[in-house]
């Protein structure tokens, strides 16, 4: 029974495990969100940070730099996702991914089709940025 309460009541099941919990918090979605988003938008190069752009920016009234915005977009999902994964410029990096998410979101919902994914993404990365990247990330390592 002593197990079973340490388990399930105290806020260490083993030692460190709030690091390694945000470790695996930082990499698991980062690399998805990478892999199945990120990468494609990277890849496809600016006629899709164009389409990135034109489709996002208007829901919140902007009506010009259609690529440059789009880039920032294919950036946060295809580049900042690994700075998040090692850990490095953690908080930043979800700052930006986190508003990418919330316009993807936004975007979804306005076209009529779910845009929980994003908003599970927007959360995760606000969780991040509360928590900080852990003790087993390069932040650590090299500002503290």
């Amino acid at each position: 029974m002593k197990d079973i309460k340490k388990f399930f009541i105290n806020k260490n099941i083993f030692e460190n495990s709030i690091d390694w919990g945000l470790t695996a918090l930082r990499i698991i979605p980062s690399f998805y969100l990478f892999y199945y988003h990120g990468l494609r938008k990277i890849m496809n190069g600016p006629r899709t940070w164009n389409w990135l752009g034109e489709a996002a920016m208007p829901l919140v009234g902007i009506d010009f730099g259609h690529m440059f915005f789009g880039f920032l977009a294919a950036l946060s999902e295809g580049v900042l996702t690994w700075l998040v994964i090692f850990g490095l410029w953690t908080r930043a990096s979800s700052i930006l991914i986190m508003i990418t998410m919330f316009l993807a979101g936004l975007y979804h919902l306005v076209d009529g089709e779910p845009g929980e994914l994003a908003f599970i993404y927007f959360t995760i990365y606000l969780v991040i940025i509360i928590l900080g990247p852990g003790k087993y990330s390069l932040d650590h390592k090299l500002y503290n």
